[in-house]
Parts: structure tokens; C-alpha cells; sequence
């Protein structure tokens, strides 16, 4: 069998994720025989996910298994009832769950590698889900046998090595294993693809699912192409300081789409990492910037916000800031989040001292010409300012209390030439 060692070294800890099912079993008694001098420590990782009856036989198995072969084992129980009783998909919720304490459990016992069995036949089925799923344009198309995950290596021995022959060291070498029943259900779409699609392919003598490989072989070069592409580009035509990403327009423009969405993930990956922007978001997005517009918010969200301004478009990001109220006894430059605020000593004294805070209810400002009062929410509401920058916006006051300015969107006007207000962030 071909299998890749090259993912470990004798001085590392393996935490080998074992279901119980022929594949991390044979994979199990591997590491156990024949690699077992590639090593310094062996741990087996076994989640129950408490959905079948036989996860109890099978914790019970693999609990049995260790202990006669000497190996430590880890085990932990998921509590997926309530997706199950609401109908929903529990799979991605499983996986989610499992790695979450595969990560747990790893950094507890101090191992470096985790180890999970997958083969090429699951790769197969990755690159033809990924496929006919239209996920072929943003990462890789299958599996790697080697990844940095979360702090440790994720290693994949078996990624090169066929279903028949992993059933066949099985049988040479009685490897005791549990089946799987749910495996039969083709409910779940990859079942459904390894029961019932790929046999139907492998009917027609000129068809060969194995040439899925060499597309991904040919994918990966051109997604590292354009993986390398970005990251020159974003070298020599991005400023980025601290929480702002600035890009010349024209150049971006000229790009194609491909390169675009891969600039555009990796510029705001540090925001977007567990929700990838859409397809459709981004195709409006590069609309936008093609067009003559000179200023304008493409997208904003409560952490960061991506805005055209003249021949540059910049991606703004909002740190943890300071809101606490702020007592202002002189004039001068003050920090208020991301505003600056410059009162400037035509103000008169006996406006000292002055408040600088975020809004309160029942906050109401004086119209211009004494013609009433209007409510700062309401100017809010009235601006389109978006929800989350409401929280932010300076209100300063002057020491009888009153409101002589709203951020940017209102100065009283005895106060106009007195005080100005900027917002940095934008």
C-alpha cells in the first residue's frame, strides 16, 4: 500500500481519530505493527456520538481493543439530540463538535498530530462533491495528506490507498472492525455518491472516476497559481496599517474575476474566516468598483466596513475602542473611537466643561432658527446612519447640557467655526 510517512517524525505524539470502522481500525493496527518504531507515542482519540445504538458497542469495542494492546485512549460522548428532534442535518454539527475536542483533547495530552483515516476513495468523493456543489473556485479540490490545523499537523497515511486495498490488508491480517450501518443510508449525499453515482460510472466501460485525481492534480496548480498571484499583487499594490487595507482602484479593475475573489479573500480573511463572502456579494461588489463612482460604502458590518473613495477602495476595520464618557475642560484634540474631535479656543469658557459621550434615550437637540427639537435618534434614523455605528457616534455637550453636536451628521450653529468633528474610520 502506498502509504504516506512523511507526515510524522519518530518524536511526535499521534492522536489517531478511530470510529471503529475498517479504515482508522486497519490504519489502528498499522501504527500499532508494522509503523510502530515512526513514532514516540500513540494515543487513540474515539467520539460516541450517542445517535445509533451500536455507538455503544463500538465504544465498548475500541475501549476493549486498547486495553488489550496497551494503547491509551480518550473518549468523548456528543449530545446531538436536540438537531436530531428539530430534523435537522447533524453532520456538519457532528464534525464541528468532534474536531472541537479532538483540539481539546490534543493540547491535554500534548500531541502534535492528528491522524485521521481517510482514503482515495474519499477523496474521490471530496473532489466530486466539491464539483457538482460549485466549491471548485476557492480552495483546494480535495484533501491534502498533510495540513496545518489549528496549531498541529492533520495527517492523512491512507489518502493515496483505495478502499479494496485497505479491505483487503483487513482480511490478510483479521483486523477486527465494526460497520457502520448509517453508511448504507443514502440520505446523506456522500453515501449517495459512493453507493449509488460512482457504481453507476463504473458501469460504462469508458468512464473512470479515478480521473478525478488528475483533475485535482492540474486544479491544485492553477488554485496555487492564483493563490501566489494575490499575494504578489496585494505586495505591490495594497498599503495595510493596523486595521485599514487600502487598494488602488485601477489596478483591481483590471484584474479577472478569479483573481479578484482571491485577493479579496485573502484581504479580508482576518474578518470573514468562518463566512466567506458569496459569490454573488462579491460579483456586486467588483460592479461597484468599475463604476464612476468616486465615494460610496460598498458593505458594512459591526467589525469592519469596504468603501470606495476616488481612485482607491479601503477596507476598515473596527478594533475593541474606548466609549466611556469623556469630561473636556479646554480646548484641544480628543479621541472619541474613531472620531476626532478639535474644539478650538474661540470656543467660550463658559461652555466648560463640556461632555463627550455616546447617545442616551430621550437625547434631543435644538433645530436651527429655535424652530424646535429633534430627537438624535430620529437624525439618525433620517441619515441611514447604520445600526452598529449608532453606538459610536460622539454627542458632545456643552455645560448647560445641551447638545451642540452629533458627530459629523450635526453642529449646532453657534458652534460650527468652533469645534470640528472627523471620523478617522472612514
Amino acid at each position: 500500500m502506498n502509504i504516506y510517512t512523511r507526515g510524522w517524525t519518530e518524536n511526535d505524539h499521534i492522536a489517531l481519530a478511530v470510529s471503529t470502522g475498517v479504515d482508522s481500525m486497519v490504519l489502528l493496527n498499522l501504527l500499532a505493527t508494522e509503523l510502530s518504531h515512526t513514532y514516540r507515542k500513540l494515543t487513540v482519540l474515539h467520539v460516541n456520538h450517542g445517535i445509533r445504538e451500536a455507538s455503544t458497542e463500538e465504544e465498548t469495542f475500541i475501549r476493549a481493543y486498547c486495553k488489550d494492546h496497551h494503547i491509551p485512549l480518550h473518549v468523548h460522548h456528543l449530545d446531538l439530540s436536540e438537531l436530531t428532534l428539530q430534523g435537522k442535518s447533524i453532520q456538519s454539527k457532528a464534525r464541528e463538535q468532534r474536531y472541537a475536542w479532538f483540539m481539546t483533547q490534543m493540547a491535554e495530552i500534548d500531541a502534535n498530530v492528528l491522524m485521521t483515516a481517510h482514503h482515495q476513495d474519499d477523496q474521490l468523493e471530496t473532489i466530486f462533491y466539491r464539483i457538482m456543489t460549485g466549491r471548485t473556485t476557492r480552495s483546494p479540490l480535495g484533501m491534502s495528506e498533510k495540513e496545518a490545523y489549528s496549531g498541529i499537523r492533520l495527517v492523512r497515511p491512507l489518502l493515496n490507498v483505495s478502499k479494496a486495498e485497505i479491505r483487503a490488508y483487513q482480511q490478510r491480517h483479521d483486523v477486527p472492525y465494526h460497520e457502520d450501518a448509517s453508511n448504507e443510508d443514502n440520505h446523506y449525499v456522500r453515501n449517495d455518491i459512493r453507493n449509488r453515482l460512482f457504481p453507476a460510472i463504473d458501469e460504462n466501460s469508458q468512464l473512470d472516476v479515478a480521473q478525478l485525481l488528475k483533475l485535482k492534480q492540474w486544479h491544485d496548480e492553477q488554485f496555487q497559481s492564483l493563490q501566489n498571484f494575490a499575494e504578489d499583487f496585494i505586495a505591490r499594490q495594497t498599503e495595510i496599517e493596523s486595521e485599514q487595507i487600502t487598494v488602488d482602484r485601477a489596478a483591481f479593475n483590471q484584474l479577472n474575476h478569479s483573481q479578484k475573489t482571491t485577493i479579496m479573500d485573502k484581504l479580508l480573511n482576518k474578518w470573514t474566516e468562518n463566512q466567506p463572502i458569496s459569490e454573488h456579494a462579491y460579483r456586486e461588489w467588483f460592479t461597484q468598483l468599475e463604476s464612476s463612482t468616486v465615494q460610496a460604502v460598498i458593505y458594512s458590518t459591526d467589525k469592519w466596513n469596504i468603501q470606495i473613495v476616488y481612485d482607491k477602495f479601503i477596507i476598515m476595520g473596527y478594533t475593541d475602542i474606548d466609549l466611556t464618557p469623556k469630561r473636556i475642560t479646554q480646548p484641544g484634540h480628543y479621541q472619541f473611537g474613531t472620531y476626532q474631535i478639535i474644539i478650538n479656543k474661540t470656543l467660550d469658557n463658559t461652555d466648560f466643561p463640556m461632555t463627550l459621550r455616546i447617545r442616551q434615550q430621550g437625547d434631543r437637540f435644538v433645530l436651527p432658527h429655535h424652530s424646535g427639537h429633534q430627537k438624535v435618534n430620529r437624525l439618525m434614523i433620517n441619515r441611514k446612519v447604520p445600526a452598529y455605528e449608532r453606538d459610536r457616534l460622539p454627542i458632545l455637550l456643552n455645560k448647560q447640557g445641551e447638545i451642540v453636536a452629533v458627530g459629523t451628521l450635526y453642529t449646532a450653529p453657534n458652534y460650527e467655526k468652533k469645534l470640528e468633528i472627523t471620523n478617522l474610520g472612514v
